[in-house]
């Protein structure tokens, strides 16, 4: 048998052709696996509460196609969840009406029996129908954009709104910066958080408290606080604690709708006891600036 003498030149030539095709390959997988990260992170880091932003459309053709598709779906989305939003809200705003008169209706009533009842018929539906409104209202903050907000200034003006309703709150600490959140959200959820307040107890006090990358907007009150059993049931929808459901009227939606918006926000709500008497509900926010801005 005779080989070819070209043959071990021809091996060599084949050998690196086959090592660059490889190393292509490897460099094609790893670009195609970095992108699907970036994609994955950013999905992950904003595919919860609140209003996402637009997916970088740019990279491979198949990674921008496929977060052109994901824009494109979450555009759809929300202008969908406006629309039921906005029936929702007008749904509930206008059944005020009919109840308002069948409330004049009810005081028509000889029968005292019959006229308590429907009465306690009546206020239920009332607050079921204004904490759906509440929920309409409060769930379109939720996909509200962020941006810089003055928080010195919202705090001063919020705790200046209570004065004006003869109701003190103290301000305790400054943020001392801008801080990058949905301003309507966090003036909701902070009033949420100091009425509740006020109906469990007295002595209500707005705490601020910042850290190097977080800043904690903490509602103190001297109520009865919470059991530990119920620390976290209370955030459930429609949830009302059994010792404190008869101190204060309410629909168990506040705490569910206040930690929904928090976590919009990109931020926490936390429940705690305090050592001295009294609850203790902290916002905690980040500082930090949004995606896009330098």
């Amino acid at each position: 048998m005779q080989f070819h003498p070209d043959l071990p030149e021809m091996t060599a030539v084949t050998l690196i052709g086959l090592c660059l095709l490889v190393a292509m390959l490897a460099r094609h997988a790893l670009v195609q696996h970095l992108a699907i990260a970036r994609l994955a992170n950013a999905i992950e880091l904003h595919g919860g509460e609140g209003n996402p932003p637009v997916l970088p459309e740019t990279g491979i053709a198949v990674i921008a196609r496929l977060a052109r598709a994901i824009n494109g779906c979450r555009t759809r989305n929300a202008q969908r969840e406006a629309e039921l939003l906005e029936v929702l809200a007008a749904y509930t705003h206008d059944l005020r009406t009919p109840l308002t008169r069948m409330r004049l209706r009810c005081d028509l009533l000889d029968d005292e029996d019959m006229h308590r009842a429907m009465t306690r018929d009546l206020t239920e539906m009332r607050d079921l129908v204004e904490a759906s409104l509440a929920c309409a209202r409060l769930r379109r903050s939720a996909t509200e954009p962020m941006r810089r907000v003055d928080a010195d200034g919202l705090l001063d003006r919020l705790i200046e709104d209570y004065r004006d309703t003869g109701r003190s709150i103290a301000l305790q600490g400054r943020v001392g910066q801008p801080v990058i959140t949905c301003p309507h959200a966090l003036r909701r959820v902070l009033v949420n958080l100091i009425d509740n307040a006020l109906h469990y107890g007295s002595h209500v006090q707005l705490c601020v408290r910042v850290h190097a990358q977080r800043v904690e907007l903490a509602v103190q009150d001297s109520g009865p606080g919470i059991a530990p059993a119920d620390m976290e049931a209370v955030f459930a929808a429609w949830y009302r604690a059994p010792a404190t459901a008869t101190r204060a009227p309410g629909s168990g939606l506040g705490l569910a709708i206040a930690r929904r918006l928090a976590l919009a926000m990109r931020g926490d709500l936390q429940l705690e006891n305090r050592h001295t008497g009294g609850l203790e509900a902290r916002l905690t926010l980040p500082l930090g600036q949004v995606e896009g801005q330098r």
